[in-house]
């Protein structure tokens, strides 16, 4: 009996060493549809990590922060295992790098940035020089490589505004020529405001601002086994299509 309740207590303390237990950090606003707090559907982001860690040994817990807050949480050690989003793209020195130090290897998908028009208008985007003289909808707070130097010198004109709704109403009431936005991002917030995709054309912005790809992001202290482990799930839902379902779904299509 003694040696049953030995091997038992070896085999469940094996079991709780492998375990994993993440905290999940999301932004409370203006992440969507990469991360949406407190609605049913959770957001790309969020969906394609829970399929991915439904068959693993991992679990995960989200917390929630303005975006600011979040950035601290992730330089302190209040939760020493944690995992989020970001970019290659994104690295670099200042305070809000940490967000993509420590990314996956496998890509989740990738980001485009397009021009939304009203569907209506006469307009044709042949290089940056199309937007001299024009007026630009931004968001209030955002930076927009390839682009800001020109808003500097007065040669484009921007009118910015709170949230990508408000930006798109903006388009549709002919207070300014395109919108600058991800892809993505455009297709979910005209879906969700329930406004009319036909009085919308979304022209690509590459040219201007490259495509990038979204990661996982990491706390240094999380295993290299949990993350391959969490790599080789995600490989998996992408090779099946489910990446591309979950990402359809966000933006009505």
């Amino acid at each position: 009996m003694f040696r049953v309740f030995v091997i038992l207590f070896v085999f469940l303390y094996s079991f709780c060493a492998q375990a994993q237990s993440l905290t999940y950090l999301a932004i409370s606003s203006q992440a969507e549809p990469f991360q949406i707090i407190a609605q049913p559907n959770k957001g790309i982001v969020t969906d394609i990590l829970a399929q991915a860690v439904q068959n693993l040994d991992i679990t995960f817990t989200e917390q929630a922060y303005p975006f600011m807050r979040y950035v601290r949480m992730m330089h302190t050690d209040h939760y020493p295992l944690w995992i989020s989003y970001g970019s290659p793209a994104w690295q670099g020195d200042s305070e809000i790098s940490i967000q993509s130090r420590h990314l996956s290897k496998v890509k989740l998908f990738d980001v485009t940035h397009v021009l939304v028009i009203k569907a209506d208008r006469d307009f044709n985007f042949y290089s940056i020089e199309a937007l001299f003289g024009k007026t630009v909808i931004t968001l209030n707070g955002f930076s927009y490589p390839g682009l800001d130097e020109y808003v500097a010198t007065g040669e484009i004109d921007t009118l910015a505004v709170r949230s990508h709704e408000s930006a798109l109403r903006a388009i549709d009431n002919s207070r300014g020529i395109a919108f600058i936005a991800m892809k993505t991002r455009a297709l979910y917030t005209i879906s969700e405001a329930g406004l009319d995709r036909e009085k919308f054309k979304l022209i690509d912005f590459s040219s201007i601002i490259p495509p990038y790809p979204i990661h996982l992001s990491y706390s240094s202290t999380v295993t290299e086994k949990t993350k391959l482990s969490i790599d080789k799930a995600i490989a998996e839902l992408k090779g099946s299509g489910k990446v591309d379902q979950i990402i359809k779904f966000y933006q009505g299509i």
